[in-house]
């Protein structure tokens, strides 16, 4: 279990840190996105350089908050998932629920990823194929993993269950 704890400090730690950025760059995005005057300093938000100068780029820094926001709904459900862990809850209906939330608001967060990026390159005219490992392949396969990992959780349930019922 103290693994678990080391875990749950870290995700708390980024849980805190991510409560504090989050508002604060909707706050300046909104600030730029309204501001008509261009804004030539290069953000980046996310793993995307944005240039706010165009409004694609405007498009792409409205896609990565909105992808924050849905990573930050995955976190949220991660910390419930660990504090029910702690508390000795595994197989039950919430364990499985949460793991399935987790997994879809992931794979979400790994599409919109997918399509800022694709914006992003073609605000810099740089669209072409990539060979190797992105953000959005690593997202996709957690967001994967929470989902088959609800479906183990399923089937261990229900063993547990017809284990209960045997004399």
């Amino acid at each position: 279990m103290r693994k678990l704890q080391i875990l749950k400090t870290i995700v708390d730690y980024v849980w805190i840190i991510s409560l504090i950025c989050y508002p604060l760059a909707i706050l300046f995005s909104g600030m730029v996105i309204l501001d008509n005057d261009p804004f030539d300093i290069k953000v980046t938000l996310i793993g995307n350089t944005v240039d706010l100068t165009m409004p694609l780029g405007k498009t792409v820094l409205v896609i990565d908050l909105i992808n924050f926001g849905v990573l930050l709904v995955a976190l949220f459900y991660f910390r419930k998932l660990l504090t029910a862990f702690a508390k000795r809850i595994i197989f039950e209906d919430e364990i499985i629920l949460l793991l399935h939330k987790i997994g879809v608001f992931i794979i979400v967060g790994s599409i919109l990823c997918l399509i800022a990026d694709l914006f992003t390159k073609v605000s810099q005219h740089k669209i072409g194929i990539d060979i190797g490992f992105g953000p959005f392949l690593y997202l996709l396969a957690l967001g994967l993993f929470f989902a088959v990992l609800s479906e183990v959780f399923t089937i261990a349930k229900r063993m547990k269950e017809e284990n209960d019922l045997t004399i």
